[in-house]
């Protein structure tokens, strides 16, 4: 349990570059693919988090609620074991804003011709694929390996796009272009209702604002045992992430 909460939680309370203010595509300095302003790259560009999270513990059957900030800077390239070029993102944790910042991890980001990848935590990921449309399908967690016991729950994931060019406020910002990336969406049975029964919720979805990159995270994991005449507590995490500042 320990593992599995503190190194997800580590991986999934992130995702994201930064950038100018959001607006409609109309430049051209994505080159032949407007829709890579989803997500650019610009070495020293940052965006800042809001962070909400939540660690359920079902050995002490406690509910622990955190909040902080995250910042995601765009740092430097480099070449990957095969050569692509690559972008190095450096983020930096605090407590909140009177606080100074100090380096939490590294995350490397790698662009090929169709493709977005994200590496974290030695955890590989599929985050977008160009160009961007409404409806396209992938499967965004086809990299990470299935041996993982602990990372089983990421098996099968199908990405979808939804809601390309729409407006979207993130509780703190509005940005007036962006698009959705729906990663997950399920669950059995409720606890609240059937406190006997095995259940579990597994959700995920990323927003990205134009010239901005991530602007909205959430992502929820939690499994419960249900054990009829034993006490059952949940097991897992979930984390919201909105943008509140960039450059």
């Amino acid at each position: 349990m320990k593992k599995n909460v503190l190194s997800v939680l580590l991986l999934l309370s992130a995702f994201a570059v930064s950038f100018t203010a959001c607006k409609k595509i109309t430049d051209n300095k994505y080159g032949n693919d407007l829709s890579r302003g989803y997500y650019p790259l610009q070495i020293g560009k940052y965006v800042v988090y809001d962070v909400d999270s939540i660690i359920w513990d079902d050995y002490r059957q406690v509910k622990t609620l955190h909040k902080y900030q995250m910042r995601y800077t765009v740092s430097d390239t480099f070449l990957d074991n095969t050569k692509r070029l690559s972008y190095r993102l450096d983020v930096d944790i605090r407590n909140n804003d009177t606080f100074s910042w100090t380096p939490h991890r590294v995350i490397e980001v790698t662009p090929t011709t169709t493709t977005l990848e994200y590496k974290e935590l030695n955890l590989r990921f599929i985050k977008m694929i160009f160009p961007v449309a409404n409806a396209l399908e992938w499967k965004g967690n086809s990299l990470i390996p299935s041996g993982d016991q602990d990372y089983t729950y990421f098996q099968d994931w199908t990405y979808r796009y939804s809601d390309q060019e729409k407006s979207f406020n993130n509780g703190k910002v509005f940005y007036d272009n962006t698009i959705t990336v729906n990663e997950v969406n399920d669950s059995l049975n409720n606890p609240e209702t059937m406190p006997n029964a095995y259940a579990y919720r597994t959700f995920a979805k990323e927003v990205y604002g134009y010239n901005v990159g991530m602007v909205y995270r959430e992502i929820t994991h939690w499994t419960y045992d249900g054990k009829p005449n034993m006490t059952s507590y949940r097991r897992g995490y979930s984390v919201v992430m909105r943008a509140v500042d960039n450059n």
